[in-house]
């Protein structure tokens, strides 16, 4: 496989969303546009750009479904200097950073190779944004991989937030945790002062904590997505999915890596072991 760093940072940390450009001196952006197959890995929440790279290259070497393909890790500034607190107002670069991953795609890769997403966190919302900009320029979007995904678990069953976007890939694959305390704690808190920020409305759990839930009994959870519950058992919170930026995977990011590659090798049961 071919690795690429894509960086929509305009400073390492902090900063502001800025146009995507590639950063490795290699492979070059023609090799890129000769794949037939792109994977793109997002980070979360409160990463900085140099970790970000580190544990997004580290995720990328776990994956080998992705064969001949790219894959590009995605760097976009969902940090601050006030650290976690800065929770609620980073939703609105989630946005600005999946309408610059979208517009590079567009603009890039004429060809429209299978274009297949990953994510962690807040990560999550990059890619499903990114999903519904890809399905208005008719791009394919293959497999999609959301892991602890702090998003509303209602969300992806919401004509109003993310469904077309769930139904528009070919699968959407979430991968989540009860024993997530991040998700647990800190994203009721720190979502409903987002939503009393922004003035919207706002589930109260997230889909990487529960699983997805539907809007009603009208509105369920589209054939597209396929959720997988990690057991209580296992003990896996918010930072067990990706590798960190120092030092070897741990074996549940392990797990997760190889709950990736079989969303994107296409498996049809998938498992977290």
């Amino acid at each position: 496989m071919l690795l690429f760093v894509l960086d929509l940072r305009s400073a390492d940390v902090d900063g502001a969303v800025v146009p995507a450009r590639l950063t490795l001196a290699t492979p070059t952006m023609d090799a890129l546009q000769q794949c037939q197959e792109v994977v793109f890995l997002v980070h979360g929440f409160n990463v900085s750009r140099s970790a970000g790279s580190a544990e997004l290259q580290k995720l990328g070497r776990l994956l080998p479904a992705v064969g001949a393909g790219a894959i590009v890790a995605v760097l976009w500034p969902g940090d601050s200097t006030l650290g976690p607190l800065c929770y609620p107002f980073e939703t609105n670069k989630a946005d600005d950073s999946a309408v610059e991953l979208a517009k590079f795609i567009n603009d890039n890769l004429p060809k429209r190779p299978k274009i297949s997403l990953v994510a962690h966190s807040l990560g999550a919302r990059v890619v499903i944004q990114t999903v519904q900009q890809l399905k208005i320029i008719g791009a394919t979007v293959d497999q999609v991989c959301l892991m602890a995904a702090a998003i509303d678990n209602d969300s992806l069953a919401s004509m109003a937030e993310y469904r077309g976007a769930a139904e528009y890939a070919s699968r959407v694959a979430v991968l989540y945790s009860p024993c997530d305390n991040v998700l647990k704690f800190a994203y009721p808190a720190g979502n409903l002062l987002s939503a009393f920020l922004h003035w919207t409305a706002t589930s109260d759990a997230a889909l990487g904590f529960t699983g997805p839930r539907p809007m009603s009994a009208d509105a369920g959870i589209p054939s597209e997505v396929q959720a997988t519950g990690i057991p209580s058992s296992a003990k896996v919170d918010h930072s067990d999915y990706i590798p960190n930026a120092v030092g070897p995977p741990s074996d549940k990011q392990l797990a997760a890596a190889r709950y990736a590659n079989s969303v994107l090798s296409g498996t049809a049961l998938l498992n977290y072991s």
